[in-house]
């Protein structure tokens, strides 16, 4: 479990107990006049829902804004380079990331392929942040001949408040090479 998942456990068990407790004051005075095991599990249920909902909320949107977290926000475009050992030939790469707490999806474009993301995940490495993935990438059909359909990884630190990825690739044909992204303004 990472430190993200550690850090939504605890929180989410705190609130919790904050809503069952709030729940239980309003209705203090029907729980002391008329006791009921019945009336608490109803109570816990209901902190329960509220609760689910708050999670899924942040879980899917509000930890991007949450600074105490300490996790790195990557839901952007990045623009760069990419440089294979093929050809060693510069070529201009999109890379577009969708990322919730626990989810990340990455896609990659070039003027010849396309890369989506098999798996990803975000690894912290002894403080330091590593976008890794594995993805399967479909070159155009008009330079197949050359670039096969192939499986690879990517494995790239996270720069300064996520506005830069650097690391290299490889993949399935033997053949590798250096990444270099900074961030866009674009979603």
């Amino acid at each position: 479990m990472n430190d993200a998942m550690k850090k939504f456990m605890k929180r989410m068990g705190w609130v919790l107990l904050i809503v069952f407790s709030i729940r239980c004051g309003w209705s203090w005075r029907e729980l002391c006049s008329n006791f009921s095991i019945y009336s608490l599990f109803g109570y816990a249920g209901e902190a329960i829902g509220i609760t689910t909902f708050i999670a899924i909320l942040y879980e899917k949107l509000l930890w991007r804004y949450d600074r105490t977290l300490g996790w790195p926000v990557l839901y952007k475009k990045y623009e760069g380079i990419i440089k294979s050992n093929y050809d060693s030939k510069d070529r201009e790469i999109t890379l577009t990331v969708k990322q919730s707490l626990f989810s990340v999806f990455v896609f990659l474009t070039t003027k010849e392929s396309r890369s989506k993301a098999i798996t990803a995940d975000i690894i912290n490495r002894d403080g330091e942040y590593i976008l890794c993935y594995s993805y399967l990438n479909r070159p155009k059909v008009e330079i197949r001949e050359r670039s096969e359909i192939h499986y690879g990884t990517s494995i790239l630190s996270i720069g300064e408040k996520s506005q830069t990825l650097e690391g290299e690739y490889y993949t399935d044909r033997n053949t590798a090479g250096d990444i270099c992204l900074r961030k866009t303004d674009e979603v």
